[in-house]
């Protein structure tokens, strides 16, 4: 790689294949409660959003403003291998539990700071390229995630989740990753 362009084109995001993608669903108590899920197959979108308020003058664009701020819309349609998580007791909740506050995640403390908001986790994304490619580990957080519509196919499998989260974008982190071939 050409390292003078490496510097100049430095891509925000790259292709992720979700096999090699764990989803954590985090609470906001400290140190947090969390599962981990393991993706089989499945897909996570997200948009991001940005109002923009035009004046005219006399007909012709003048002056452009920010307006009002949205939130992030987030869709995750999955089949999970496993779920493992930081409960000592052994109780892992469900994906379900986790989003709903509710059986083995009933106290699991909502990661909004308003006490009087309804509950809401952050969903972290953590991309770990094929084992022995090295590379860049990528971590994706969703903060403050509200689920809003839960889908279940049972015959497939698959879970559907979409909901809202209470911030206008999603923070990235890269980290560089070591080879695990061995030295010789």
């Amino acid at each position: 790689m050409n390292p003078v362009l490496g510097k100049i084109w430095n891509p925000a995001y790259a292709q992720i294949d979700l096999k090699n993608v764990t989803i954590r669903i985090q609470d906001g108590s400290t140190p947090p409660k969390s599962i981990d899920v393991k993706i089989g197959e499945g897909n996570l979108t997200y948009s991001e959003k940005m109002n923009r308020d035009y004046t005219l003058d006399r007909g012709n664009l003048d002056l452009v403003r920010n307006g009002d701020q949205v939130p992030m819309d987030v869709s995750l349609d999955f089949t999970w291998e496993y779920i493992t998580g930081s409960d000592a007791s052994g109780a892992l909740p469900t994906v379900e539990d986790a989003l709903k506050k509710k059986g083995n995640a009933a106290d699991w403390v909502s990661t909004d700071d308003d006490p009087c908001a309804p509950y809401c986790v952050d969903i972290i994304c953590e991309n770990l390229p094929a084992c022995g490619e090295g590379g860049e580990m990528e971590t994706l957080t969703l903060p403050d995630f509200r689920y809003e519509q839960l889908n279940h196919d049972v015959k497939a499998g698959t879970v559907a989740v979409s909901g809202k989260c209470n911030a206008t974008e999603a923070m990235a982190d890269r980290s560089l990753i070591a080879s695990a071939s061995p030295s010789v």
